[in-house]
């Protein structure tokens, strides 16, 4: 659920406002059902439950010769949680999901923090890893060989997500993507809608 919360009031916020076909039909756009594993029904419960939580806003318009459409926008509280979900997602491990909606909402954040949380990634993947080389050295008596196997899978992944993380970092510090204190920002964009997302 985190995942696709992040992702529809990141869609939201960059837009000014959307309403749920468009929310949807962005993140189609994206393949997001792929790589963050949301479902269209998913995307209208988070706007809702997003809503009643007070992150945003509901303007019911008259649709064109059909019922009324809302306008969903984010409240101030909404933007707050919005970055702190692409935070957490950048720094959490092992939730490949978050991972990949924070790296779709990455622009919501300013390049020092987005630094700052990919640095932290790295930091729980090397000491991740260093844990799973004791266990590998030292194994479980009551674990059988082939579950071992696992750990191999893990720490190969592992290894290439702190190369990729790493190499993100890297490119982040050299200027790579616009991020939210850039000119041309989200936030430096008086109409949201050139955003072209």
């Amino acid at each position: 659920m985190s995942a696709t919360k992040l992702l529809v009031l990141g869609i939201v916020h960059i837009s000014g406002g959307a309403h749920g076909y468009q929310v949807r039909s962005e993140l189609q756009s994206w393949h997001a059902e792929t790589w963050a594993k949301i479902k269209p029904g998913s995307i209208y419960h988070a706007l809702k439950k997003a809503a009643a939580d007070g992150l945003l806003t509901e303007h019911a318009e008259p649709g064109n010769s059909g019922p009324e459409r809302v306008l969903y926008r984010t409240t101030a509280r909404g933007r707050d949680e919005l970055v702190e979900l692409v935070r957490d997602g950048l720094r959490r491990t092992q939730d490949p999901d978050m991972l990949n909606a924070s790296i779709a909402m990455l622009p919501m954040l300013t390049r020092s923090d987005a630094i700052a949380h990919v640095s932290e990634r790295v930091a729980r993947l090397e000491a991740e890893l260093v844990v799973q080389a004791g266990w590998r050295e030292h194994p479980d008596r009551d674990i059988p060989e082939h579950v071992r196997e696992q750990a191999e899978l893990w720490a190969g992944h592992a290894r290439t997500e702190l190369e990729w993380a790493k190499s993100l970092s890297k490119r982040l510090s050299e200027g790579a993507y616009t991020m939210a204190d850039d000119p041309g920002s989200w936030q430096t964009v008086h109409d949201p809608l050139k955003m072209h997302l």
